[in-house]
């Protein structure tokens, strides 16, 4: 309780909570316009916090992220389009009630179970951090491979509708996600080049 008590202490500043509700009204925009996510928020968000104090940097981009993953539920209720890829798993039952003149209730269940859901997950991780972490440092490729099939086929059973059409979304995805350099390594993937030659000039090149 220490820990939480010295928290609340630093962030309980006119200026870090000024800085908060600026970052969140920024959020709130970015996250509203389809197409631009909360990582896009985030990114340019962080060069700006080269410039403060290390608690206001972490209080603006955290409530930059968390306002921006709420923003999408507001063209996903209004238009059918997600605003970021959070709003995507129930855009059509927002737009249902939208059609039905429920817009208003879509809207105030989005952002009152976005703010039961941050809290709750923030009492989670502040119990629970310590054992994740240990669990996190034991993965090795196999977790990874697991974890990311899981996700995949929870990708699956949101499109339930039409299991084929889901599975056909998901070819795409992971095809364009493809395409570019590979993280971390930095390889350049499907750009129509081949990093073969250099890597084999190289390769001789030490051998000299």
């Amino acid at each position: 309780m220490g820990a939480i008590e010295a928290g609340i202490g630093l962030v309980l500043h006119w200026h870090v909570i000024l800085t908060i509700f600026i970052a969140a009204a920024f959020g709130l925009v970015v996250g509203a316009i389809p197409g631009l996510t909360a990582t896009m928020a985030i990114a340019i968000l962080v060069p700006i916090t080269f410039f403060m104090d290390p608690i206001s940097a972490v209080g603006a981009m955290i409530s930059c992220s968390a306002m921006a993953i709420f923003a999408g539920d507001i063209p996903s209720t209004l238009m059918r389009m997600p605003g970021t890829p959070a709003s995507a798993a129930y855009t059509d039952e927002c737009y249902a009630m939208t059609r039905k003149g429920q817009a208003e209730v879509a809207l105030g269940a989005n952002v009152l179970f976005s703010a039961i859901g941050g809290l709750f997950g923030t009492a989670v991780l502040i119990v629970s951090a310590p054992l994740l972490a240990e669990v996190a440092l034991g993965f090795s490729s196999f977790e990874y491979f697991w974890l990311a099939l899981l996700g995949l086929t929870c990708a699956i059973f949101i499109g339930s509708g039409s299991p084929v059409k889901g599975l056909i979304s998901l070819f795409l995805g992971l095809f364009v996600a493809c395409i570019g350099l590979d993280n971390p390594a930095g390889i350049p993937r499907f750009t129509g080049r081949s990093s073969r030659p250099r890597l084999a000039i190289r390769c001789a090149g030490g051998a000299r």
